[in-house]
């Protein structure tokens, strides 16, 4: 369990074994100084004189949260990796480096083996889950490791240090050390022992985002709802304020608005809580809702969401961010330098959407998994109850009457303009300069629009 400090946060990241953890343990250190509660030689001591069953890296969740008390760290994050891949990885490095597997064992015999008990082989073979603390941000290490370096980035509030998380704790790099030759490669396995990994390791396939939503199971229990709630997605400058003024005029303060913490990257659990708790609340709207759409046993939940040419609603967020009485980054940024330079300044940071794909990196959110994000913010879109277009507004209600017509079928509402920023024309100069950049960092959320709405 490595803890961090990054410009004032206390960051933890759960260490996944064969993970890539410790090269990025030590890409903290060489970036942001000292690791605590992490200890490198733990498996050189006698194991009598061991203080834990595990090494402090290797701490289960359960540990954790019996050790610190909610809320104590600003931010934890965490390197997965495919069960079957990182399940091959703990044998040979068990096999060929630590001797703790005879080398004529072959892998399928050793699988049929598990689980194993509690701390044996500093805790390899506990699933990935038991590791990760509620609120996570979760990285697949097929994604590769640049992106933890642009959240650490984000989080920083800075690019300073090194770029890239290097490879080290490799089984190459380790046999090379001790001066062991390879073992003979595992050969390899028949489907029915994949098949067998995966599903004892099922929920680190389905929580880690390695099943396609289509085959995952239901993880609420088919029930009549007891209520009928709606849940706007409301993503910055594509009309969600309208929205809100219609669902705030039909449901008075039975409409309800709330933000949550984007750090952990799925907070779809706190929005399940959030809709449990308003018990007497009909409408829910949030700014930064991430992960797949909740699920709450006995409600029914009816989204909804707007999205718009990307140009158009970068050039909104522009003129918004202008005048907006507000210290944040985007504000600041939008009075003090023109339309382009905002734009290009935006771009600059990897982990700033706001002007590349914002919503499809939205939508993405929403169905984890192993397909690139266009196709994963499709199938979200999809899902939604109601998808709705900025320029057919009057559309988008219409469906949303249609959608509450049985709970609600006095539900009714007149078209409204509310949030409105008028643009600002000195300041958005190079107009046709800026339109075909912004074109160039948005294709995909231009062809999310064209394929959504033709």
């Amino acid at each position: 369990m490595p803890i961090i400090r990054i410009s004032g946060k206390l960051v933890y990241f759960a260490h996944v074994p064969r993970a890539a953890g410790t090269s990025v343990e030590r890409y903290l250190r060489a970036r942001f100084g000292p690791l605590a509660f992490a200890d490198p030689a733990y498996l050189s001591v006698p194991e009598a004189r061991r203080w834990t069953r595990s090494s402090p890296q290797h701490v289960t969740r359960g540990a954790l949260d019996r050790l610190f008390p909610e809320g104590f760290f600003d931010a934890s994050f965490a390197i997965v990796r495919h069960p079957y891949d990182r399940l091959h990885s703990v044998f040979l490095r068990q096999r060929d480096i630590e001797s703790q597997i005879p080398p004529e064992t072959p892998f399928g015999d050793w699988v049929s083996t598990l689980p194993q008990p509690e701390g044996a082989l500093d805790n390899h073979t506990r699933p990935m889950l038991d590791f990760l603390p509620k609120g996570t941000r979760i990285f697949r290490l097929e994604d590769g490791l640049g992106q933890v370096v642009d959240w650490l980035d984000d989080l920083a509030g800075n690019s300073r240090g090194p770029r890239e998380i290097g490879v080290s704790n490799s089984h190459s790099e380790r046999l090379a050390l001790i001066g062991r030759d390879p073992e003979p490669p595992v050969p390899d396995v028949d489907e029915s022992l994949r098949r067998a990994i995966i599903a004892r390791y099922a929920e680190d396939i389905y929580w880690c985002g390695y099943t396609p939503r289509a085959e995952r199971p239901r993880m609420t229990r088919p029930e009549q709802p007891e209520r009928t709630v709606v849940l706007h997605y409301h993503l910055f400058k594509n009309a969600g304020t309208s929205l809100d003024e219609i669902l705030k005029r039909n449901f008075g303060n039975r409409w309800v608005t709330r933000e949550f913490s984007m750090a952990g990257g799925d907070n779809s659990a706190e929005l399940a809580r959030w809709i449990a708790a308003e018990k007497d609340a009909v409408a829910f709207s949030t700014h930064t809702g991430l992960g797949p759409v909740p699920e709450v046993p006995g409600v029914r939940i009816v989204t909804v969401m707007l999205l718009r040419d990307p140009i158009a609603r970068i050039r909104s967020a522009y003129r918004f961010e202008r005048h907006q009485d507000a210290d944040t980054f985007g504000a600041r940024l939008a009075k003090e330098t023109d339309l382009e330079g905002y734009v290009r300044t935006r771009l600059k940071n990897p982990a700033d959407r706001q002007c590349r794909d914002f919503q499809c990196s939205r939508l993405g959110t929403m169905i984890p998994g192993e397909a690139p994000e266009l196709e994963r913010a499709i199938a979200a879109a999809r899902e939604l109850t109601v998808l709705g277009n900025v320029a057919d507004f009057d559309g988008t209600l219409v469906s949303l009457a249609r959608a509450l017509k049985d709970d609600f079928p006095e539900f009714h509402w007149e078209s409204v303009q509310a949030n409105v920023s008028k643009p600002a024309k000195k300041a958005e100069a190079n107009s046709e300069e800026v339109t075909e950049l912004l074109k160039k960092a948005n294709q995909n959320d231009l062809k999310l629009l064209q394929t959504l709405f033709g």
